[in-house]
């Protein structure tokens, strides 16, 4: 990898992407505990099956082990025990029909007070310490029911004690006597508190006191409880938007996100970096930072800074993926490190873009250069070819066949230097040369001519197929033929010593009045690997070896296409390569013209 990273672990993380969730899955258990997983209905019917078999049991006891109770309380207290089973097992049935509400439930508690007070009233009656028990009825109320009806529990119970009460003290209801609580001979008689209206007027009140009381806190507290749950079903709910729009801003983003805590334990990762991790896992430049344990990890836990890191994975140099990784601390209130989050984008396109940059300003610098060429190469250039045409044309007579040839020679090559600078000036700038309709076959066989005898010393077959005229097309004929050439030469440098070079033509209706020309250059070469034919009209780039090649031809040749309204597209394969150069046919005015 072309960065720092040396020691990172490969080791299979086992949290892989659920430990994410800790923090909501977390309130969500409390929430679990609440009253919104409570089932009132259920937890009365549970309780009250305890009840029954406890009152079952103590009344057994209070008549026939310790004489508590006489034996002819034992008929109604067997009887309400018994109604109160009956009762609890239709109570089941009809939970398992239907859900449980809130009227529901004020019933069946108001049955069991109803209940709750003959059973006091059968085992002492307010002389029965038992009757707080209808404290409990009071407390779930206020714990599964509204304030508002809670309230009418303990009222509900305040008017059941003070009947019972009443009833006894008036001698309307038979008072049985528990023999647990002290009782006093008075004048002969058995004194009972249940007779004396002042204790039973300060019980009955005493008992409200503790009725409402227990409602007025348990309420209180119930509602406390249920606006810290819904707070707590909030505060659920908000860290389930945050996470979910975390994520959805990191898929939008294309960013890979996972989360270490400090023991360097993986306990968040997205489906991005999931994804890349299956993708460059087999990378050995990559797989550290996707699969292993990275160093950055365990330095941003040592200093709690933030680092940024690029990497560059395998591939040919321009192509291969690059990630940049930043690594940041998350600080609890002590200012320690508890974990690490690293980010990771893509820049593989940005850098590209970069290198594009880059080359841009080699261009600029190439286009000066060029204007530098075109001045101080053309002018001694032209003097050479002018001179060399005077010599022709003046002392021809005066000149053997050979040094005439040598001088036709000299102009031919001065002509081609003049053009490679003109081509050079045009590529960096826009040509300022004239368009006019063009028949094609005169620049593509004026550039054949300038290759003929190379191809026939490498013994490569030349196949010129091209009409004796083709329709007209709207260029520069001087810039066309140094497209050509360039065509023409890389064919050449292609097929080594032997192949054939064809040059073909068609033209193609584009389904209205317009039409193209095409003209084909076709090679016999090796071909263009197909992962290096997308770079091909990059400036500078070159397969050639160093010193062969500037790697402009093929760049200079687009800008020319283009500049001259035309297109230029490759095909190739291991039998051979193909360009194919298509520009609109001119149109009939401009021909006339």
């Amino acid at each position: 990898m072309k960065d720092s990273l040396t020691e990172a672990g490969t080791g299979e993380r086992p949290h892989s992407g659920q430990a994410g969730r800790v923090f909501v899955d977390d309130l969500e258990g409390h929430r679990s505990l609440g009253f919104e997983a409570l089932d009132p209905e259920a937890w009365f019917i549970s309780l009250r099956w305890i009840a029954i078999l406890v009152a079952l049991l103590m009344a057994a006891m209070a008549v026939f082990v310790v004489d508590f109770l006489p034996e002819r309380a034992w008929v109604p207290l067997i009887s309400v025990i018994g109604t109160l089973a009956v009762l609890n097992l239709f109570y089941t049935r009809l939970s398992r029909n239907s859900p449980g509400s809130s009227v529901r439930l004020l019933r069946q508690a108001a049955v069991d007070l109803v209940l709750l007070t003959l059973l006091v009233h059968y085992s002492g009656g307010v002389e029965n310490p038992l009757v707080l028990l209808m404290l409990f009825h009071v407390i779930i109320a206020g714990i599964t029911l509204s304030r508002r009806l809670c309230y009418a529990i303990a009222a509900f119970a305040t008017i059941l004690v003070t009947l019972m009460a009443a009833g006894e003290a008036s001698g309307i209801l038979e008072h049985y006597t528990l023999q647990l609580v002290p009782h006093y001979e008075i004048l002969g008689e058995t004194a009972h508190v249940a007779f004396d209206t002042v204790y039973v007027a300060g019980y009955v009140g005493l008992q409200a006191i503790i009725f409402f009381l227990t409602a007025f806190f348990v309420t209180a507290l119930s509602e406390r409880l249920r606006n810290r749950e819904r707070q707590l079903a909030d505060s659920v709910d908000r860290a389930r938007t945050q996470r979910q729009l975390l994520e959805r801003s990191l898929e939008t983003t294309e960013t890979g996100l996972q989360v270490h805590d400090s023991d360097l334990d993986l306990i968040l990762v997205n489906s991005r970096w999931k994804s890349w991790a299956a993708r460059f896992g087999g990378d050995p430049e990559l797989d550290p930072l996707f699969n292993g344990e990275h160093p950055l990890i365990r330095g941003t836990l040592e200093s709690k800074a933030i680092k940024v890191l690029e990497s560059t994975g395998s591939g040919e140099e321009g192509q291969a993926p690059t990630f940049q990784t930043t690594t940041a601390p998350l600080l609890d209130s002590a200012g320690q490190a508890t974990h690490v989050v690293q980010l990771v984008r893509d820049v593989t396109w940005q850098k590209r873009a970069e290198r594009r940059m880059i080359r841009a300003g080699q261009l600029a610098a190439v286009g000066e250069l060029a204007g530098q060429v075109a001045h101080e190469v053309n002018n001694p250039i032209a003097i050479i070819s002018a001179k060399a045409r005077l010599l022709v044309s003046d002392y021809a007579s005066e000149l053997s066949d050979r040094t005439a040839s040598e001088l036709e020679k000299i102009i031919g090559l001065s002509d081609r230097v003049a053009q490679i600078a003109s081509g050079l000036l045009s590529y960096a700038r826009p040509s300022g040369a004239q368009h006019a309709p063009v028949d094609m076959t005169r620049p593509a066989r004026d550039a054949l001519s300038m290759i003929q005898q190379r191809a026939e010393n490498s013994g490569i077959l030349v196949a010129d197929r091209l009409p004796a005229s083709l329709p007209t097309v709207y260029a520069n004929e001087r810039e066309l033929e140094q497209v050509f050439l360039n065509l023409f030469l890389n064919a050449l440098d292609a097929m080594s010593n032997r192949g054939a070079l064809e040059l073909t033509s068609n033209v193609v209706s584009l389904g209205t009045d317009e039409s193209i020309l095409e003209i084909h250059v076709g090679d016999s070469g090796s071909g263009i690997p197909p992962d290096v034919i997308p770079r091909i009209f990059e400036p500078f780039f070159t397969t050639k070896p160093e010193g062969k090649g500037t790697g402009l031809g093929l760049s200079i040749c687009q800008g020319i296409v283009q500049h001259n309204g035309g297109t230029i597209r490759v095909e190739s394969s291991p039998e051979g390569t193909q360009f194919t150069l298509a520009f609109p046919l001119a149109e009939p005015e401009a021909v006339d013209g």
